[in-house]
C-alpha cells in the first residue's frame, strides 16, 4: 500500500516529513502541497524552502514509526 508524504527542502537537501497519509489520496496531496508552497513567504522562498510530493510504503511508514520509538526509549532512559 502506498503512503503519500509531503516533504520539507532547503534548496535540494531533504530536511524532514512534514505529513505522512495513507487516507487521503494522491491528488488531495499534491494539491496539499501546491497549497503549502504559494502560503510560502518571499524570505522563506529566497532561503530555498520548498514543500514536495513524495509516495511511501507501509513498510517505510512501519520502520520510520520503529525507530521514533526506539529513539524515544532510549532518551527516556537517560
Amino acid at each position: 500500500m502506498d503512503v503519500y508524504e509531503i516533504q520539507r527542502y532547503a534548496h535540494d537537501n531533504f530536511q524532514y516529513v512534514v505529513a505522512r497519509t495513507n487516507k487521503n489520496t494522491e491528488e488531495q496531496v499534491r494539491n496539499d502541497v501546491e497549497k503549502m508552497n504559494a502560503m510560502l513567504s518571499n524570505e522563506m522562498k529566497a532561503q530555498g524552502i520548498k514543500y514536495v510530493f513524495a509516495i511511501g510504503s507501509m513498510s517505510d511508514m512501519i520502520k520510520q514509526r520503529a525507530k521514533k520509538s526506539k529513539k524515544e526509549e532510549q532518551s527516556s532512559m537517560i
